[in-house]
This record gives C-alpha cells, sequence and structure tokens, in this order.
C-alpha cells in the first residue's frame, strides 16, 4: 500500500467552496416546498417529503401512514404505473416535459416489494446521481420515491451544444483523475481504447481504456482497464456539466471512482474511495441449521457465555460437511465438474504476491476428490498452512455464496445490481462476480471491501492476523463476522446510489453499521440470548498478548446488545465532544471521536439489533430473520444518496409498511429506544462532526405501546 496520503472523497454539488466558486451556493432560506409537494399533499394528505440540502429538490417521498399511497392502484405494469406517476408529479422536482422524457426505468426488481429502478438521461448521457428507487405495491400503487431528479438538463444539454468549448478527450481525463489520486503525471496518450464485446456495459455506456506503459516504466501499473461513460454532472442552480465518470485500480492504492470536467479543464467533480475498511476475521464452520447457517467462526464465542468481560476463550470446532447446489433452485454456485473456487458469484483465492489480482505465485481454492472441498484446519499450524490456506479458501467461498442467496431471497438481484458474472437475462450488469482475496499480500489483521457500481467486480480483501502471536496467526478468510462486515459494504454500497450514495460522513457510518448488523444478525441463533446477551463483532482474530476480552469488546467500544447496561449508546453518541455514559464496560483499545465512522456506525446497528430483537419476540428468530432481511434490503432501496440517519430509518419504514405493516410498532420502538423515534433530527447530511441530533424516544400515536 503506498504511503502517500489518499485524496478525500469530494462532490461537488456538496461542496460549499466549490458552489460558491460556481455561483450556485444554496441557502436555507432558498428551500420552499415545491409546488408538486403541495399538490401532493392536497390529495395523498399523510404525506412526508424530505429535501436535498444541496439542491433545495425532494429526495425522498413516502406517507407517513402505513396505508398512504402515493398513487391509486392501477392496471398494467408496474412500469408504467411508475411512469405515470414521474410524468403526473413532475412538478415535485420542477422537471420539464423535456426532463421527464429523459427519465427511464432501468430494471424491476423484486417479487413481493417490487422496486423500480430509474435514471434520468439527456441525449442518452445519464445524469449523474440520478439513481432513483420507486416502491411499488401489487396493485401497482407508488409507495415511496426515493432519490432525486435534476430539473433543467435537457435545456442545459442543448444550450451546451451550441456554446462549449473545447472537448477534453476521455484518456485526458483519465490522466487527470490518475495524477489526482497517485501524484504521479501520467499521459494521456497512454491510455489505449479496448475493443470490447457486445454486453450489458456497453448497453450501459461503458467504455474502457487500458494503460500501457513502457518496459522501465516505474509509475503505478493498473491492475484493471479504466471504466468509463459519459455523464451529465449537476453542480445547482441548474448548471450541469458534460463529465466523465470512471473507476481506478492502480497497483498500491484503494479503487476510486472520479468525475472529471469534460470541457475545457479537466477538474475533479468527484472522487470517492470505494474501499471500506474494517478489522475481522473467519473461516466457516457450519451451524447445519435449515439454511446452512455459518458458525460466526471456527471458535465461536457469540453471544458472550457470562455476559462480561471476563477474559473468555471460545473451544475451536470441528468442521461440518455441508452438501449443497445453492440456496437458490437453477443457480448453482459452481458448474459440473468444477475443480476450484470459481464460481458465477465468486472468484475465490489466496492473493499471496504482488500485483494484485490472480497471478504467479497466488493460490486458488481447489477440491480434495470429486466435487469435494475437504481440506482440515489445523490450529495448531499458521493460517499460512497451505492446508490451512485451502481450508480457509472454501470457507470463505461458502460465505460469498451463501449471502448471495440469502439476500437474492431478500430482494438483492440482479436487476437491484448484484454480483454476478451472468445475470440471465435478469437486469442489471453482469460480468461483475464478487474477487474474494484471501490471505492478501496487501497488509495484516485487517480486511476490506472495495465496490465499484454495477458491472465491474467488487473485490474482498481478507488478511492473516498475526496479532496473536505467540499462538499460530489466524487468518480472517473463514470468520463470519468478518466476511458478512465486509459483504454488507458492498450490498449498501450498490443499493444506495449504485455505489456513489454513500459519500458523506453519516452514509460512511451507517455503512460500517449495516456491515456489523448483517455479521451478528445472520449468525444469530434461534437459541441465542436476545434478551440480554452481549454479541461482538468478531472474536477468535482479535486476541492479543496484551487483549484477552476480544469474545466480549471484540473492534467496537460495546458489544451489541439489547440490555442498556452492556450497550449504552443511543442516538446523540454519534456527535462529537458528546460524553459517554458512566457506567458499562467499554474497551480500553478503542479510541476516537464519537463521529468516526466506526464509531458513530455501532449506533445505527444498535438500533438496527433492537429492531431484529423486537422481531425475534414477536415471530421467532427464523420468521424475524427473513423479515428484516427483507425490510432492510428494501430500506437500502428506499433510501437516498448523501443520507442521514432518519433517511435511512424512514427507508426502512417504508418497505415495513409496504410488506407487513403489522410490524411497524416493532420497528419503530426498536429506533425509539436508540433516541430515532418519531420527532428524532439528524445532523445535517454534509456533517462532519456529526452536531446537532435531536433525539427522540417516542413513537407515532397510532402505534404508541411503549418504547421497550
Amino acid at each position: 500500500m503506498t504511503t502517500r496520503d489518499l485524496p478525500q472523497d469530494f462532490h461537488a454539488l456538496y461542496d460549499p467552496g466549490a458552489r460558491r466558486a460556481r455561483g450556485t451556493a444554496l441557502t436555507m432560506s432558498e428551500l420552499p416546498e415545491t409546488v408538486g409537494h403541495g399538490r401532493l399533499a392536497a390529495d395523498v394528505g399523510d404525506l412526508q417529503v424530505d429535501y436535498d440540502e444541496a439542491t433545495g429538490l425532494p429526495n425522498r417521498v413516502a406517507g407517513l401512514s402505513p396505508s398512504a399511497r402515493l398513487s391509486t392502484p392501477s392496471e398494467g405494469s408496474a412500469e408504467d404505473a411508475v411512469e405515470r406517476f414521474v410524468a403526473e408529479r413532475a412538478d415535485l422536482w420542477g422537471l420539464s416535459p423535456q426532463d421527464v422524457e429523459g427519465i427511464e426505468i432501468a430494471s424491476v426488481s423484486g417479487s413481493r416489494l417490487r422496486t423500480a429502478h430509474l435514471v434520468q438521461r439527456v441525449d442518452g448521457v445519464e445524469v449523474f446521481n440520478s439513481e432513483v428507487t420507486a416502491a411499488i405495491t401489487p396493485s401497482n400503487e407508488v409507495v415511496s420515491v426515493a432519490g432525486q431528479f435534476f430539473p433543467g438538463a435537457a435545456a442545459a444539454a442543448a444550450a451546451s451544444r451550441t456554446a462549449r468549448g473545447v472537448d477534453t478527450p476521455a484518456d485526458e481525463a483519465i490522466a487527470r483523475a490518475t495524477l489526482d489520486l497517485t501524484g504521479v503525471p501520467y499521459e494521456a496518450s497512454s491510455f489505449l481504447p479496448v475493443e470490447e464485446a457486445a454486453g450489458s456495459n456497453q448497453t450501459a455506456g461503458y467504455r474502457s481504456y487500458r494503460f500501457e506503459g513502457t518496459a522501465t516504466d516505474a509509475r503505478p501499473p493498473f491492475e484493471r482497464p479504466v471504466r468509463l461513460k459519459d455523464v451529465m454532472f449537476p453542480l445547482g442552480g441548474g448548471q450541469f456539466d458534460p463529465a466523465y465518470y470512471l473507476e481506478l485500480w492502480v497497483k498500491g492504492f484503494p479503487a476510486f471512482a472520479y468525475v472529471v470536467d469534460a470541457v475545457g479543464e479537466p477538474d475533479v467533480l468527484y472522487r470517492k474511495n470505494l474501499r471500506a475498511d474494517a478489522a475481522f476475521t473467519y473461516w466457516v464452520h457450519n451451524t447445519g441449521d435449515a439454511v446452512c447457517r455459518p458458525e460466526d467462526g471456527p471458535a465461536p464465542g457469540s453471544p458472550h457465555p457470562t455476559g462480561a468481560p471476563d477474559g473468555f476463550q471460545a473451544s475451536v470446532i470441528r468442521q461440518q460437511p455441508i452438501t449443497i447446489e445453492s440456496l437458490l433452485p437453477s443457480d448453482p454456485w459452481l458448474p459440473a465438474g468444477a475443480t476450484t473456487t470459481e464460481g458465477n458469484n465468486c472468484v475465490a483465492y489466496a492473493d499471496l504476491s504482488a500485483p494484485n489480482g490472480l497471478g504467479l505465485g497466488d493460490v486458488r481454492g481447489t477440491v480434495t476428490g470429486s466435487s469435494t472441498f475437504g481440506h482440515i484446519y489445523d490450529h495448531a499450524q499458521p493460517a499460512s498452512d497451505p492446508e490451512n490456506l485451502q481450508a480457509s479458501l472454501a470457507g470463505m467461498f461458502f460465505h460469498v455464496n451463501w449471502l448471495h442467496d440469502r439476500w437474492y431471497e431478500a430482494g438483492f438481484d440482479e436487476a437491484a445490481g448484484n454480483a454476478q458474472r451472468d445475470n440471465f437475462g435478469r437486469g442489471g450488469l453482469d460480468g461483475d462476480p464478487i474477487v474474494a482475496e484471501g490471505n492478501d499480500f496487501s497488509g495484516t489483521d485487517n480486511a476490506n471491501m472495495q465496490t465499484p457500481a454495477d458491472g465491474a467486480s467488487p473485490r474482498m480483501q481478507m488478511f492473516e492476523f498475526t496479532s496473536v502471536s505467540p499462538l499460530p496467526s489466524r487468518t480472517s478468510n473463514f470468520e463470519a463476522l468478518i466476511t458478512f462486515h465486509e459483504m454488507g459494504h458492498y450490498i449498501t454500497n450498490r443499493l444506495v446510489g449504485n455505489a456513489a450514495g454513500l459519500a458523506n460522513r453519516q452514509g460512511g457510518a451507517m455503512g460500517e453499521g449495516w456491515g456489523d448488523f448483517f455479521a451478528i444478525s445472520m449468525t444469530s441463533q434461534s437459541g441465542d440470548d436476545f434478551t440480554s446477551g452481549a454479541f461482538p463483532i468478531g472474536g477468535w482474530t482479535d486476541l492479543t498478548p496484551t487483549f484477552k476480552d476480544n469474545y466480549y469488546f471484540s473492534i467496537r467500544r460495546y458489544p451489541y446488545s439489547v440490555d442498556m447496561s452492556k450497550n449504552p449508546l443511543t442516538f446523540r453518541h454519534i456527535s462529537s465532544g458528546v460524553v459517554l455514559p458512566v457506567g458499562p464496560p467499554r474497551n480500553p483499545n478503542v479510541g476516537g471521536g464519537n463521529n468516526a465512522v466506526h464509531n458513530a456506525g455501532e449506533v445505527w446497528c444498535a438500533a438496527l439489533w433492537e429492531v431484529f430483537v423486537n422481531l425475534v419476540n414477536s415471530h421467532g428468530h427464523a420468521d424475524a430473520e427473513r423479515r428484516m432481511l427483507e425490510y432492510v434490503i428494501g430500506g437500502l432501496k428506499l433510501t437516498p444518496s448523501m443520507p442521514t440517519f432518519t433517511q435511512a430509518r424512514d427507508g426502512i419504514l417504508s418497505a415495513v409498511g409496504a410488506l407487513d405493516p403489522g410490524d411497524l410498532p416493532d420497528v419503530w420502538r426498536g429506533f425509539a429506544k436508540r433516541g430515532m423515534g418519531v420527532g428524532a433530527v439528524s445532523p445535517p447530511s454534509t456533517s462532519s462532526s456529526l452536531a446537532g441530533v435531536v433525539e427522540d424516544f417516542t413513537t407515532p400515536g397510532t402505534l404508541r405501546g411503549g418504547t421497550s
């Protein structure tokens, strides 16, 4: 990994300095309700409309009550219903007829909660950040709309065609972005177009460029070709710049997405680090339950057996043979006769030596016999032992595929942007299986996930943990609490703004919280103590010579628990400077401000955990898990880009209202217990200090039944 300071995430639309320089700064006095807001409120009544602080336009529209609908039932298809709603309610966003003509339905996802994914285009060119998701009932009623359209794009494009300056070639834009990332100059002529076969990436407007250096070139090479497409970038105040969206995979650097101006001086308009770091470990040991659930690790210890930090260390368990094709009918993880861990959803291998990616010196997961991955892990040997490495690769491959199928059942399918080599004509962009790199050479005692937009493979890098010395090293490849967290970054980034939506501090924090939640909820079991149990986000890999409470705290300040004497965090504890409660034991190894993404993310996960436990109490573990996955994944689809905590909460509430309104009291009580009740107020979307939280511990009057 480079020692150079990485550039910070940047979005010109949300940066006050960039807005002032272009004369498009927005003040709060310029945020009146749109005409369409008032008209829709008159028709719907119980309406909630959230406004984007940078554009002054609605970015989330939904009914407040479970029965509220934004449109009436209609015949025909879901696509027809959504197109009719957008046309009839164009004044919500101030869209011209020409703007409306450019709004396309890219896909429709899901079965029970159907969601239509819409994108705004001008002359076939996508308007950046115009990813909008509408939820539709079986009767073709629109329930919720998350995201925003940008008025004036069509007129701006027409004006640009006649008045724009000299166009910036794509290769110059790539060179500019690469300089910004690496600090090293690259000639535009070094980036050559790649001739590609027709496919879904081409259909979406992407084209690729390869870097061609000299034999003695000392500059960092590229791990993948640069994927690029034309976009219109909104700058506020009706201004739009023709631009390029592109993704850089440079050796020694995290993957980055950029938007670079395509006219005149190639300014950087948007920059996002696609990697989400975290510190966990795994190998799949299986419970053998009805859904073949992985254990939380090779030495499972969650929930903590005593519920107190007493130095408990779990014992290792034996691996369980699980015979399975997949959890989904007709979608096998591997083709018949396969001999390595390379399937439609995941390519798993040990990336033991440079460069990044599968190459000389790296190790594929391999069978031990016909259709059998029978490698057994020896805990007396280090994680790098060849047999241990093979065992952990098989475990990692199992984890990725198991999550793929469980999330698919809950609504994260091809049309929603999941990662598959072949999408079987079901929508979305294919050619992007998860690349799972075990025992990655680039680091130790950590793990990360890098998630580009749909159509390019996410990359999960799992590291060997050496801090357990003098014990043999352990690996994060197969500890489910780590792999599940990392996979959580992939699903949340794909579902909110197609990898561009979680660019603000609250979005990044909730990304960490969602990852923690998937890890602890999807490894939980029906016999667990949900009333007072302490659920850490890791354990087996977090042991050090001086830290023995790894199974209680893991790498967070507190374990997750509905018992406030174990986890006291509420909404206000995301704000910098707020003092943490006195009393509950706290991890002595975790510091930093409340507003740090991992710390603030603990609060989001704590609230989701409260909701889940309420559902477990009402429905039992198996049904509660099914419901919660549908609600969280549906809520992610209904969460706008640059979200606040309360907007993400409301996305979940909209999903619950559309699917099973009877669960709304349980869901509201869960959020309210952690201070995100009906009157809660989030910090501004662009806040980095996360100051300004208003806590509320009440539920809506029609649902009020206590906040416990």
